[in-house]
């Protein structure tokens, strides 16, 4: 039997990146899929595969900056759960570069929008659809810029710092329902939008590069494979945490950095 055989999944930013891919995995695994995204050439260009091969994936284009439209997305989540859904990974989201000093509060509202109350709309209506099923997962995406700052990007690093502290709070609240709540804290993934930046700037793709132990960046599927795994039953007793999935970026203290080349470990006692 497939891991997710028979289970219900809604999907957040599914047309691309690290959404398509756990679109993809789900969907491979078993599950039906609602599939949501305002890019609805994109989200039916990333569907059409899935279809072909057999697998049950609906797509909604859906503006997550619009309420309305979350809970039209949720309602079709309906016709295929009875009422019901056991899993929701709510990845939608962006990013935004400036100063905490110059940025208007226009902005910061903006993405805090996209990002924070997003996320809480739709925990709103996935909570109340796994009560409905007797239980259910919730993914919330973070990043590892919501556990320490990166300076210039205080907008996002803040709002994904809110969204590791509401899963916390969530999974308190629902862990008598039998739904967990956890968040993904991402490093660097190589995202379309990522690899075509970096195209342009090879000095900053070798950057990132040197940055992690691995000496590369993630895959979307790496990360998909992540939040799949918190999405599954083989994570029934993992709840109210933030997994990290950075190929160990930040396991480090960021104290300077000597060469370390001529450095050899022989296991000395």
């Amino acid at each position: 039997m497939k891991r997710f055989e028979d289970k219900i999944a809604f999907v957040s930013g599914a047309a691309n990146g690290i959404g398509k891919a756990c679109m993809q995995r789900l969907a491979s695994e078993g599950a039906t899929v609602i599939a949501a995204d305002w890019k609805a050439d994109d989200l039916e260009a990333s569907i059409g595969p899935l279809l072909e091969a057999g697998y049950h994936v609906t797509g909604v284009p859906t503006d997550v900056m619009d309420e309305a439209q979350i809970e039209a997305a949720f309602e079709k989540v309906d016709q295929f759960g009875g009422g019901g859904l056991d899993i929701s990974l709510h990845i939608a989201g962006n990013s935004m570069f400036g100063l905490v000093e110059s940025l208007e509060s226009a902005e910061w509202e903006r993405l805090w929008r996209l990002n924070v109350l997003s996320t809480i709309i739709c925990c709103r209506l996935a909570v109340a659809r796994m009560k409905a099923s007797g239980g259910g997962a919730i993914v919330n995406m973070s990043s590892i810029s919501g556990i320490a700052g990166d300076p210039g990007w205080g907008p996002y690093n803040s709002a994904k710092a809110a969204i590791a502290n509401l899963t916390q709070c969530l999974a308190w609240e629902v862990g008598r329902y039998n739904i967990r709540a956890n968040a993904i804290c991402p490093g660097p993934i190589g995202t379309e939008r990522m690899l075509g930046s970096l195209e342009s700037a090879p000095e900053q793709a070798e950057a990132y590069n040197r940055s992690n132990p691995l000496g590369r960046i993630g895959t979307p599927e790496e990360c998909a494979g992540a939040i799949c795994f918190l999405a599954s039953d083989d994570a029934a007793f993992v709840n109210s945490t933030t997994l990290v999935c950075d190929g160990g970026l930040t396991g480090v203290t960021g104290q300077p950095r000597f060469d370390m080349d001529s450095y050899v470990f022989d296991g000395g006692s």
